[in-house]
């Protein structure tokens, strides 16, 4: 039987792979779905059926308050997760107010989960609305990075070298989505073209055993989402998820929960699943958690308060 610490909660961890929107409780879903008669997309079972999902429940996001709502939600179901520091990705350009400030301005106020935040371009948008959603970030030091979203197939990251380009020297860290719904030349095309210093999923890797031990030498991050790939038909069963082929080349990887408001997964859950396929001790559980804090760009001072807590923690047994 696979080990599972009784206070796995407790374990500090940092989550690097989160959609704001996407984060959404179930019950505030419910709430915000009253305001529209625009009728409710099928179940999705597939990246493009979430996406047209996703979006309806965007466009519910309409009204001031509740990108606050969406921050202080998320931060509580954190804080009971051992989250304590989080990288969450949003697209808040296109409101009737100003969401990402409203965020900015809500994060600040958190005491149990420090805030930073990525601008999730849309790949399937025009490269127009990415120089808006970087502008829109421009001078707002909480936003930590630029990433890539939506369907893979069809928009490749090639075209977004430009948009990456200036977000870097804009001092924006590249985080794309890549090697999810599109195989190992979209994690390298992500690489090549748009300087990525994490892969959002890129579980399609292990496809390519060069890029494999590429990603194994170099440390390149990735920030894994098993229930994700499990609701999308990345992977049919966890048990065939490649995460541990991945974790015994030697990969540097974090588990997130992506959009924990769609897959009803928290970031225990992703921590056990991982547990019992990598076969995790407690002090394996420790190393995962220590790979989330060295991967994310939090502040110096917070990754050593937090290398010493989760030292802390596996030094406690149970």
């Amino acid at each position: 039987m696979a080990y599972m610490p009784r206070d796995l909660a407790a374990l500090p961890k940092a989550e690097l792979h989160v959609h704001l929107e996407g984060a959404i409780r179930p019950s505030t879903q419910a709430e915000w779905a009253q305001r529209t008669v625009v009728e409710r997309p099928p179940e999705f079972t597939d990246l493009q059926s979430f996406v047209e999902m996703y979006g309806y429940y965007w466009r519910t996001m309409n009204t001031p308050g509740d990108y606050a709502r969406l921050v202080r939600e998320y931060c509580e179901d954190a804080a009971r997760g051992g989250i304590r520091y989080a990288e969450i990705q949003l697209a808040p350009a296109g409101r009737p107010f100003p969401a990402l400030a409203e965020a900015v301005e809500e994060a600040q106020k958190q005491s149990d989960v420090v805030v930073r935040f990525i601008i999730d371009t849309p790949r399937s948008l025009p490269i127009e609305v990415g120089w808006y959603y970087l502008e829109s970030a421009k001078d707002v030091p909480d936003v930590v990075g630029i990433g890539l979203g939506g369907p893979e197939v069809g928009f490749p990251p090639e075209p977004f070298a430009a948009l990456f380009a200036e977000a870097r020297n804009r001092g924006l860290r590249s985080v794309p989505h890549a090697g999810e719904e599109a195989g190992p030349e979209s994690v390298r095309g992500a690489i090549d073209a748009l300087g990525a210093e994490r892969i959002m999923h890129g579980v399609r890797s292990v496809e390519d055993p060069a890029l494999v031990s590429q990603l194994a030498e170099s440390g390149l991050p990735l920030a894994v989402c098993l229930h994700s790939n499990l609701k999308l038909g990345v992977v049919q069963t966890l048990d065939e998820h490649p995460i541990r082929e991945l974790w015994e080349s030697g990969v540097n990887l974090s588990v997130n929960t992506d959009d924990p408001g769609f897959f009803h997964a928290d970031i225990v859950d992703e921590y056990a699943a991982a547990g019992r396929l990598l076969e995790l001790d407690r002090e394996g559980y420790g190393r995962l958690a220590l790979n989330s804090v060295e991967a994310s760009f939090a502040p110096e001072s917070l990754k050593s308060e937090m290398r010493s807590a989760i030292a802390d923690w596996v030094a406690q047994g149970e």
